[in-house]
């Protein structure tokens, strides 16, 4: 009984692991062996209850366009809009990464402003 559980756990845990998909610039950061850690950073909208993510896996940004590091939806192409920050944490987990930890930073130095981002570090999921 115990070798059939486990067998059918390392299935699931490999079948998981073998669709997840985290799509940033049309890279699937999953298949990115040397990529063992990621930073999201979350900012909101400005008059909006949604939140703007971006993912920094190292890629090049050129011209310094955030674009670049948005999430797309690999069913669609469309960028994956989330509703809140703990959707984007939940998204990253299911896809097989983990929390590590998670910094607040002002808007441009000032803390007493507005607009700053709260930036989550996130590393590879060990089970993989």
């Amino acid at each position: 009984m115990k070798k059939l559980v486990f067998t059918l756990t390392l299935l699931l845990g490999t079948a998981t692991a073998a669709f997840s998909q985290v799509v940033v610039d049309g890279v699937n950061i999953n298949n990115l062996e040397e990529v063992q850690m990621v930073r999201m950073i979350a900012q909101e909208r400005f008059l909006s209850n949604k939140v703007t993510i971006f993912i920094d896996y190292g890629q090049t940004i050129n011209g310094g366009s955030r674009n670049r590091m948005e999430v797309i939806d690999p069913s669609t192409g469309d960028r994956i809009r989330f509703n809140s920050v703990m959707h984007a944490v939940n998204y990253l987990i299911a896809n097989g990464w983990t929390y590590v930890e998670a910094m607040v930073l002002p808007s441009e130095g000032n803390a007493s402003t507005t607009g700053g981002s709260t930036q989550y570090l996130f590393v590879r999921n060990l089970a993989r």
